[in-house]
């Protein structure tokens, strides 16, 4: 996405999104289907993908009489700006409380713990 918006998307909005990153370009119709299970009409899987491209999320081009959406934003993004509104939302932007918090009220296996410190590891070496 060139441009950087600022405008949360929702968790409806994002449902769209994941079709879209699996598949681009498609059709309102064919987003619609993939969303069966969603039992959302057409008209409000339109009102969705219409909130995006006002967002600045979407783009599309006509093809005869069919609009094909594109997402304007990767998944790895999307899921940068999620985690960093859930740390500073929840953990007031600290990534030691959430893992603190995480450790406190989970069990953490030792092969998740070794994963855990494979990262900090590479971090580390990284800095």
């Amino acid at each position: 996405m060139s441009k950087k918006s600022n405008k949360k998307i929702s968790p409806s909005e994002a449902k769209i999104l994941h079709v879209l990153w699996q598949k681009q370009p498609v059709s309102s119709k064919q987003i619609a289907e993939q969303l069966i299970n969603e039992s959302w009409s057409l008209v409000t899987t339109k009102t969705l993908i219409n909130r995006l491209l006002k967002k600045g999320y979407l783009s599309y081009e006509k093809k005869g009489r069919q609009y094909l959406y594109h997402s304007k934003i990767t998944k790895e993004n999307y899921l940068k700006i999620e985690n960093n509104n859930f740390i500073k939302r929840l953990y007031n932007g600290s990534l030691s409380g959430l893992f603190a918090s995480f450790s406190e009220h989970e069990k953490i296996s030792r092969e998740e713990l070794d994963k855990i410190k494979l990262i900090i590891q590479q971090i580390e070496d990284n800095t």
